[in-house]
């Protein structure tokens, strides 16, 4: 089965933010859909630059929990954008096989993979997209 068989059953849309965006608007952006477990940071053509997940949200939300200086901390990372805090990008493109997404997935710990068709985002490949689809065809 191909990624384009697939896709955006789940999260019809993909979030994306550009590099600039403040982590307060990076959060607001992700939580519009409880579906979602990352944002595509990409540049102004729409190309993928680096993805923001779930869990470095929650970290950042969490950050008072660290040993430091919370009102500090928090103020200093609020104050930090996509692009200070994205993981370089991993993606699949319409015509992969769904095989080739899970392995992705589990070799990069990724829920949410971007569809990328001639170097920008088009879409979302959720996980739940992945295993209900694989679990069909097997």
């Amino acid at each position: 089965m191909k990624v384009k068989e697939c896709y955006q059953q789940v999260t019809p849309h993909a979030d994306l933010v550009r590099e600039d965006t403040k982590i307060e608007d990076v959060i607001k952006v992700m939580s519009r859909n409880p579906a979602s477990r990352a944002v595509f940071v990409v540049n102004e053509k729409e190309e993928l630059l680096g993805m923001v997940g779930m869990q470095q949200l929650l970290n950042i939300m969490g950050i008072q929990y660290s040993k430091e200086d919370s009102i500090t901390l928090i103020s200093q990372v609020m104050a930090k954008t996509a692009a200070d805090i994205m993981i370089p990008p991993q993606w699949v493109s319409p015509e992969d096989d769904l095989q080739e997404a899970l392995k992705l997935a589990v070799q990069h710990s990724l829920q949410d993979i971007p569809v990328v068709s001639e170097g920008k985002v088009i879409g979302n490949l959720d996980c739940f997209e992945i295993i209900n689809n694989l679990g069909r065809s097997s």
